[in-house]
């Protein structure tokens, strides 16, 4: 018989106990480290931002105040990857820079002042929300991670060639992120549409359902 370990429920769900093989995945047991340690990263991004990013930053993302609600959507990021079941095993340096990739590239599209990033996000989430772009935006600006963004991102990425990504590089840069790092994501983000898929789920339901259970949660 496998060996067998235990995790418990998040806070907001009644508290149980559930056995799982030992060579599972087991993301949910570390979400709440993972949202001590998002909180302690925002703290320290945001000051380094600059007030010369804060002013290039969307009205509505200024006036949100605390890192609460991006903390919470990149959780809920990882959570609903985690139900897609396309998360590496925890623990290991893929596992990590998943981790990372969630919280900078969130951050670069939130404060960077770099046009090319600008741009890319306007016209990717323009593709695809058309006549509700400004609105996608202004929500993104105010929560962070948002699946209609986080979509738009993945399609324009793998549509986009080499010589289309180029010009986010010294925006990456200035995020400690690579465009490796950044295509790897947004592939990982196309991997978890398809699993779900399959599940007979997208993308956006999952993640609506996991974002209400974290840390900065709205009604919508």
């Amino acid at each position: 018989m496998r060996p067998m370990r235990r995790w418990h429920a998040r806070p907001t769900e009644r508290r149980r106990t559930i056995l799982l093989p030992a060579n599972r995945l087991s993301w949910p047991p570390i979400m709440t480290c993972v949202g001590l340690a998002l909180c302690l990263l925002f703290k320290e991004i945001a000051p380094a931002a600059g007030s010369v990013l804060e002013k290039h930053r969307p009205v509505s993302a200024r006036s949100a105040g605390g890192a609460g609600a991006p903390v919470g959507s990149a959780m809920a990021v990882l959570a609903t990857l985690e139900q897609a079941g396309v998360l590496p095993p925890e623990g290991t340096k893929e596992a990590d820079r998943v981790i990372r990739s969630v919280i900078q590239i969130q951050s670069l599209f939130l404060k960077s002042a770099d046009p090319a990033v600008r741009n890319f996000l306007q016209r990717a989430v323009a593709n695809k929300a058309d006549a509700q772009t400004e609105q996608r935006l202004a929500e993104f600006g105010a929560t962070g991670w948002t699946a209609e963004v986080l979509e738009a991102l993945a399609d324009a990425t793998t549509a986009a060639s080499p010589d289309e990504l180029r010009p986010l590089s010294s925006g990456l840069a200035s995020f400690n992120l690579s465009a490796e790092d950044f295509q790897r994501f947004m592939q990982l983000i196309k991997d978890g549409e398809r699993a779900l898929a399959s599940q007979g789920r997208t993308f956006g339901e999952v993640f609506a359902d996991q974002r209400k259970m974290m840390p900065g949660a709205t009604a919508r």
